[in-house]
């Protein structure tokens, strides 16, 4: 007959202790988890608002120098234009500084428009009409210089009445699309651009498009277009993602979260 050892018994004491130890460490796990967590997500929210904040006062900077640039370099080159002019009235009968003026005279003009472009550029004021009035202003214009088909597909609630707080993302947004489109103008050689914009609950993404050669590979270089776009994208705690194959085009997606 074989001996058979005896069963190990245990104190229901014992038993009743370590299972309220189990419970009690899997608790504070869980509590120090879902500290984590909340830790994580306030951080990134002080993150946005800090981003918020900083926007702004670049937004201010911004027009203050486009103020000074209006005010001060504005009044100077308005006054050359009319010593240039009358100059020209002056030495009118002299063929040898006819041509010289006129192109003088081009000159500051050109010089007075690109003037006028920087200080409309510096504050976004295309931004104050909305949201999507300055993204179809800006398809719009870039179909016209460039010639290249432009279409835009939006949700209606993409252009939702936005909150404060989402002013500084909208502006990103804004001037990534430029860049973004300023970019296939140089380099992509393309014949159609689609750029889409979509709303979800607290995100706002942007889709930019186009036909044309597509980034070199296996590893697309970033030029510094696509690194200000990447630079701008982060700052406002988004992300940034590149498809793109030889001939096949390139398309950029930036999703930036609404605070």
């Amino acid at each position: 007959m074989r001996y058979a050892p005896p069963l190990l018994q245990i104190d229901p004491l014992c038993a009743s202790a370590l299972l309220l130890a189990g419970a009690a460490c899997l608790l504070l796990w869980w509590r120090q988890r879902v500290h984590a967590a909340r830790a994580l997500a306030e951080a990134r929210r002080q993150i946005v608002r800090l981003h918020a904040s900083q926007q702004s006062l670049r937004d201010d900077e911004r027009r203050r120098i486009a103020r000074d640039l209006h005010d001060d370099l504005g009044q100077h080159l308005l006054a050359l234009g009319y010593d240039v002019r009358a100059l020209s009235a002056l030495c009118g009968r002299q063929p040898g500084l006819r041509a010289p003026l006129e192109q003088l005279q081009d000159r500051i003009q050109y010089a007075t428009r690109a003037l006028r472009a920087i200080i409309h550029d510096l504050p976004a004021e295309a931004l104050q009409d909305g949201l999507e009035g300055a993204v179809q202003q800006q398809i719009d214009q870039f179909s016209r210089l460039s010639g290249i088909r432009c279409r835009l597909e939006a949700e209606p609630a993409a252009f939702a009445a936005s909150a404060p707080a989402a002013i500084a993302i909208e502006t990103a947004l804004y001037r990534v699309l430029q860049e973004s489109l300023s970019n296939i103008v140089r380099h992509a050689q393309a014949s159609e651009v689609r750029v889409g914009l979509c709303r979800h609950q607290h995100c706002l993404s942007l889709t930019v498009r186009d036909n044309g050669v597509g980034l070199p590979q296996p590893a697309a270089r970033r030029g510094s277009g696509l690194r200000g776009i990447a630079q701008r994208v982060s700052e406002a705690g988004g992300q940034f993602d590149i498809a793109s194959a030889p001939g096949a085009g390139t398309a950029l997606t930036m999703s930036f979260p609404i605070p």
